[in-house]
């Protein structure tokens, strides 16, 4: 018992001479830790609007400038028609952009979309649909707006402007190119659709359709007849969130 005493006695000697603490009489007078004067916000200095570069993608009409622009080129040449064409904002010049300028006369982008137009308009080849026939050739020249003396620059205008239509008025919206179709066919299919572009259009199927057989690639209901086989996105109805589409097919 008394070695067991000694033991404590001198562990608690010990600890009151290696224990953490303060030789001080008195405890430390409290020390600020900001700074004594605050610095102005951040909103006092409002940073310089970042200068926004050249556009690197501009859309209208879906699928008119991948279909149109260069669908034959290679790159360099294939890149540098689209980004000339992505970065021509002003409406009033689309007529006008060159997108070759290596060729004599430059390439505008009506001068681009009119000779590659002819592949498009052979799609309907042997498709039954009428003005059509099966052999080479058989389902060229009855595109919207083919004429045989200027082939398809009328509608290479049309397209050009591209940008979407809305008639207001309306209050369906169930058809793509709804007023576009109205100016390719002379007026001949009055719009009764607001026109635009929703994400439940097949808007690939109605393109091919009127590149390719004009008012007669779409039957009376104005349901596309010539198609890619891929549906359009009817997986999104109701989706109310944005930016409102659904997975990719």
């Amino acid at each position: 018992m008394k070695n067991l005493t000694k033991i404590l006695v001198s562990f608690s000697a010990t600890a009151a001479l290696v224990s953490c603490g303060d030789d001080h009489a008195a405890p430390d007078a409290p020390r600020p830790i900001d700074a004594a004067v605050d610095a102005p916000p951040d909103a006092l200095v409002i940073p310089a609007v970042p200068t926004l570069g050249a556009p690197i993608d501009r859309m209208g009409r879906p699928a008119v400038n991948t279909a149109l622009v260069a669908p034959f080129d290679n790159d360099p040449l294939k890149t540098a028609k689209k980004d000339a064409y992505n970065r021509a904002v002003d409406q009033t010049m689309w007529l006008t952009t060159v997108v070759d300028p290596a060729t004599s006369p430059p390439k505008t982008i009506r001068g681009e979309f009119a000779p590659n137009m002819g592949a498009f308009d052979s799609l309907d080849q042997g498709s039954g649909l009428p003005n059509t026939m099966a052999g080479p050739g058989g389902g060229c020249g009855n595109a919207a707006l083919y004429s045989m003396t200027t082939g398809y620059a009328t509608l290479a205008t049309v397209l050009v402007d591209d940008q979407l239509y809305v008639d207001t008025a309306k209050l369906t919206c169930n058809s793509y190119l709804s007023l576009e179709v109205e100016v390719a066919t002379g007026g001949g299919v009055v719009h009764s659709q607001c026109g635009g572009r929703t994400m439940t259009h097949d808007v690939v199927d109605v393109s091919y359709s009127l590149l390719s057989a004009g008012l007669n690639g779409f039957n009376q209901t104005l349901t596309p007849l010539v198609t890619d086989g891929v549906g359009p996105h009817t997986d999104i109805l109701g989706n109310d969130t944005f930016p409102f589409l659904g997975p990719p097919h």
